[in-house]
């Protein structure tokens, strides 16, 4: 079967399984293109665009395999929820040793769970901190850009699972 590019970008096409898996490796290429090149605000909105495709790519898979194109939700919503929660987890992990220097700057002592607990709840002690993140704004976007491949790898790693499925759908007539 020739290759169809309609069928990955625009969402008016049937896409079989082979044109699906192609059409993600290709989307998910451009989105690793997309970290590796652009800044935080276009990545950001080139990341759209990257949703658009992958959802026109889901779309015309559906369309082949006679089924509702609603179902698109389901890895939009799944990756996109994956991506959050991991980009949470990879800025907070990468904030926590300037929060703990911070704590250790205020006179806390580290050693005693009791008292980091204490100054973690301390709200002069989190707007402190927040300021010095404002004021050290090159440490912040470092903290902030340490989740952008971890969120998108669960992300695609999410959509691709999901892609199984979506793959293994029979063809209707």
């Amino acid at each position: 079967m020739p290759f169809n590019l309609r069928a990955i970008l625009l969402p008016d096409a049937r896409a079989d399984a082979d044109t699906f898996w192609l059409g993600l490796g290709i989307i998910a290429f451009f989105d690793a293109l997309r970290l590796t090149v652009l800044d935080a605000g276009p990545a950001m909105l080139v990341w759209l665009v990257i949703l658009f495709f992958m959802a026109s790519v889901h779309i015309n898979r559906l369309r082949d395999a006679g089924r509702q194109p609603p179902l698109v939700i389901i890895p939009l919503a799944a990756g996109v929820a994956v991506k959050a929660i991991v980009a949470i987890i990879a800025v907070t992990a990468a904030m926590l040793p300037g929060f703990m220097d911070y704590l250790e700057d205020a006179g806390v002592d580290l050693e005693d769970p009791a008292a980091v607990q204490a100054a973690g709840q301390n709200e002069e002690l989190i707007a402190g901190f927040q300021e010095r993140m404002i004021e050290n704004e090159a440490e912040t976007l470092a903290a902030f850009s340490s989740g952008d491949w971890p969120s998108a790898v669960a992300f695609w790693l999410t959509v691709f699972a999901i892609g199984f499925w979506f793959a293994r759908m029979p063809r209707r007539a």
